[in-house]
């Protein structure tokens, strides 16, 4: 079963990974992203992958010079990748539920993690739990949205506090 949570930013998708991944323990593998603050002014500075393993790491900051910009973060496509892409090496070997949080612009700047999303997405024996932007902003986020057999479900402020529980039921049914 592949199931993909979409929606705007700060809708509560992450929040809703976080729940999952607590809930199912070792039966989930993959990583999550989390906005980094400044201690002092509690203003966003960047952003950090997090591993079902315990592994963090900044791969987004401010204070950041790259050639692979979002906004006025730049990116460090290398440490994203030394982090992210030995989970997903494993997820492909290991009958877990892939955790994928999130495939989007700063992530995709990784050709290497473009492609084993896609295998992963196509193959049919493995379950998967993704976010995706609201906006097709790359044509695998299309490709995902489109997934034949996925669940599609958009995050609203009516229906994320509720969604974790609906989720959990429906990953007990598999």
């Amino acid at each position: 079963m592949k199931i993909v949570l979409t929606g705007p930013p700060g809708i509560g998708k992450t929040t809703i990974i976080k729940k999952l991944v607590k809930a199912l323990g070792n039966r989930a593998l993959g990583f999550w992203t989390e906005e980094v603050r400044d201690q002092k002014t509690k203003e966003r500075v960047g952003f950090k992958v997090v591993t079902t393993e315990g592994k963090s790491l900044i791969f987004a900051s401010k204070r950041y010079a790259s050639k692979h910009l979002v906004g006025s973060y730049g990116v460090k496509v290398e440490r994203f990748e030394d982090i992210v892409l030995p989970v997903l090496q494993k997820a492909l070997r290991e009958n877990k539920l892939v955790v994928i949080d999130e495939v989007g612009k700063m992530e995709l700047f990784s050709k290497p993690f473009k492609t084993i999303v896609r295998e992963l997405v196509h193959d049919p024996k493995k379950s998967l739990m993704l976010t995706i932007p609201i906006r097709d902003v790359d044509p695998l986020v299309g490709e995902i949205r489109r997934l034949v057999g996925a669940v599609i479900v958009e995050v609203t402020k009516d229906n994320r506090d509720s969604l974790p529980e609906d989720l959990l039921s429906l990953l007990d049914r598999m």
